[in-house]
């Protein structure tokens, strides 16, 4: 697409009428029935340091997941009936046989971007918005910015995909935390083998300890 091109697209997408911020919460959450990958790259202080994670991931329906951050496979998913979630945990890959979710990163990572527990639904009933939806243009995508505030003021921008409802960036001109996502793709089908950790892995019962590997 050249220039002209992407102009004129951006013009006519100009032209629909903006949605609702509970129309864009509706799309985020039903995003889970999309089959999807992406790059996300997630930076900002928190108490112990810096964090600066880089993630690639897969995403298909069923909750299946192929999580890797700065390189290393740290959680894979499969809808495998003979298989169960495996996470890394102090260095090794560890059966999920329970319910619990297995934080991935010190910050955000790719289960934030959508669905029952993304950013945008846990942050809801916390922060209300102050200015938006707005059309923007990130990465070439066509998507929605809004600023949405806290009881305490801080305000944090927001910008969601419009055709697949993800979060696509979150900043804050009051803090250094942010994320950004990148080469987001929407796909037809991926094989359950895509989400298939065959390594090594033990049971959660002989860890060592249990010091998240992040």
């Amino acid at each position: 697409m050249n220039l002209v091109e992407a102009n004129e697209a951006r013009c006519k997408f100009e032209t629909v009428y903006a949605p609702t911020w509970q129309q864009l919460t509706a799309r985020n959450t039903a995003a889970t029935d999309l089959i999807l990958s992406g790059s996300l790259h997630v930076v900002g202080e928190i108490d112990t340091g810096f964090v600066d994670d880089h993630f690639e991931f897969r995403h298909g329906r069923g909750d299946r997941w192929w999580v890797e951050r700065n390189g290393e496979i740290v959680y894979a998913s499969s809808s495998s009936t003979d298989t169960v979630p495996v996470a890394r945990i102090d260095g090794q890959m560890v059966h999920q046989r329970t319910t619990s979710l297995i934080r991935l990163g010190a910050l955000f990572t790719p289960r934030d971007l959508f669905g029952p527990r993304s950013l945008l639904t846990r942050r809801t009933p916390a922060q209300h918005v102050a200015h938006g939806p707005t059309v923007v243009d990130h990465a070439g995508r066509p998507a929605w910015s809004t600023e949405l505030t806290s009881p305490t003021g801080l305000i944090t921008t927001m910008v969601i995909d419009d055709e697949t409802g993800l979060i696509l960036s979150l900043s804050s001109r009051d803090h250094g935390q942010s994320l950004h996502l990148d080469n987001l793709t929407e796909h037809a089908e991926l094989s359950d083998g895509q989400f298939v950790w065959d390594g090594d892995t033990i049971e959660s019962n002989d860890l060592r300890s249990f010091r998240l590997s992040w």
